[in-house]
């Protein structure tokens, strides 16, 4: 069965009742996958503000999960309020995404089978397509305009991160490019996992048109392909 998940379309609606309420948001994406593939995926959205409020008192949902198996929970902290939403999978081919797709490639072990598998872990996220499907309908040239002034009105310093932890060593990790910004990913071992971070201002993020994450990684373990489904 597979999982429903909205991310940054509900997010940017949540974004439009951001601004109309004076609030902003951090954005956090938290994928991790085990030597047999399985895994689980958080996204958290803090906030302060009467938005902050709106997600304590659940009047205004940023995370639809539309599944029973989601585990969800809210925590505050300096005034901050922090909506997370944590689902496991068996594979990535158990998600069914709206915005964004996953996926794990196994290109075969070294060492005539005998040693780690060579494997690739992509996520694609397609920001353009989710912010045309929830702004409202305008030119080109309206639309451009209307993201330039929506992100420097709302998001000032606030982030957005995403970061993919996996079982052995990362051989390579893509840096990030949008217009003329550079992110470039942060590589953190830890015991027999590898966890990669990309950091971005919350402003990058929504004027991108596309992300693309890659990860080559080395690990000993059962690794079948996989590929979530579109929505």
């Amino acid at each position: 069965m597979g999982v429903h998940l909205k991310t940054l379309a509900r997010v940017l609606c949540v974004a439009v009742t951001a601004a109309a309420l004076s609030a902003c948001f951090d954005l956090t994406q938290k994928l991790s996958i085990d030597r047999g593939g399985s895994g689980h995926y958080e996204m958290a959205i803090t906030a302060d503000g009467l938005l902050g409020e709106a997600l304590k008192d659940k009047k205004d949902s940023a995370i639809d999960l539309k599944n029973n198996k989601v585990r969800t929970h809210l925590a505050e902290h300096d005034g901050k309020v922090t909506q997370f939403a944590t689902m496991d999978f068996k594979s990535l081919s158990d998600l069914k995404l709206s915005d964004e797709s996953l996926s794990l490639s196994n290109h075969g072990a070294g060492w005539f089978g005998l040693g780690p598998s060579h494997l690739t872990f992509t996520r694609t996220f397609l920001v353009d397509r989710a912010r045309k499907q929830n702004a409202p309908s305008r030119s080109n040239n309206d639309d451009d305009r209307f993201g330039t002034e929506l992100a420097q009105t709302m998001f000032g310093d606030h982030t957005y991160l995403f970061s993919v932890s996996v079982p052995g060593s990362v051989d390579r990790a893509n840096a990030i490019r949008v217009g003329r910004t550079t992110i470039a990913p942060q590589i953190k071992p830890s015991g027999l996992s590898t966890t990669v971070t990309w950091r971005m201002p919350l402003y990058t993020m929504i004027q991108a048109k596309m992300l693309r994450f890659e990860v080559d990684f080395s690990a000993y373990g059962w690794f079948p392909d996989a590929q979530s489904l579109p929505e």
